[in-house]
């Protein structure tokens, strides 16, 4: 079942692993967004913006082995809210470093790169997004075993689970993260694709 929008207009606190209908039923076509002017146009471009790495997938299925290069994708920000006309999509990409290794060199792999510049991908996608390398980890409970890849994973794993929780305190002129602001306070949506 999917999460509904709570009174302050954001999911209730945790992760929501969804599909990419499920989500694409909660922030677009959901009731309460029939008048919005930017969410249909966002969530098209948000396709375009994934379809960059779904094509590398196509191409090179042979060398991946069933890999995919986005493992998951976290949705948060506005438009993981009840905010009728957010700007942009913010997105984290868990992106697989196996198989981002597969196929880096290869023609077409400088989208892994260009992916993730934020200002030319925000003018033509209206996505902001961050990369966090996926890896999967066995041992999750010896931190000190791990590689320091491992590590920077985990790391950078609790580091946007953390934000995308977050909410920026109102009436505030620092809209950084702050300690003011780090209690749980909004839910984001983990997209299967």
């Amino acid at each position: 079942m999917l999460p509904s929008f709570t009174a302050t207009d954001f999911l209730p606190l945790g992760r929501y692993s969804v599909s990419a209908e499920e989500a694409e039923s909660l922030l677009v076509k959901a009731p309460e967004f029939e008048d919005s002017k930017t969410r249909t146009r966002l969530w098209t471009k948000l396709h375009s913006y994934v379809e960059g790495f779904l094509a590398l997938e196509d191409a090179y299925a042979s060398v991946l082995d069933g890999l995919p290069l986005i493992h998951r994708l976290w949705l948060g920000g506005s438009f993981v809210s009840a905010k009728l006309d957010p700007r942009n999509i913010d997105a984290t990409l868990l992106i697989d470093v196996r198989a981002e290794r597969a196929i880096r060199g290869r023609p077409g792999s400088k989208w892994l790169t260009a992916a993730f510049k934020r200002d030319s991908i925000q003018r033509h996608f209206e996505v902001s997004p961050v990369r966090v390398g996926y890896l999967p980890v066995s041992h999750v409970f010896r931190p000190g075993h791990m590689s320091p890849e491992a590590q920077t994973y985990f790391m950078e794993r609790g580091v946007w689970d953390d934000w995308w929780q977050r909410c920026r305190l109102p009436d505030q002129a620092d809209r950084s993260p702050s300690e003011a602001s780090a209690a749980p306070a909004r839910g984001y949506l983990e997209v299967r694709l």
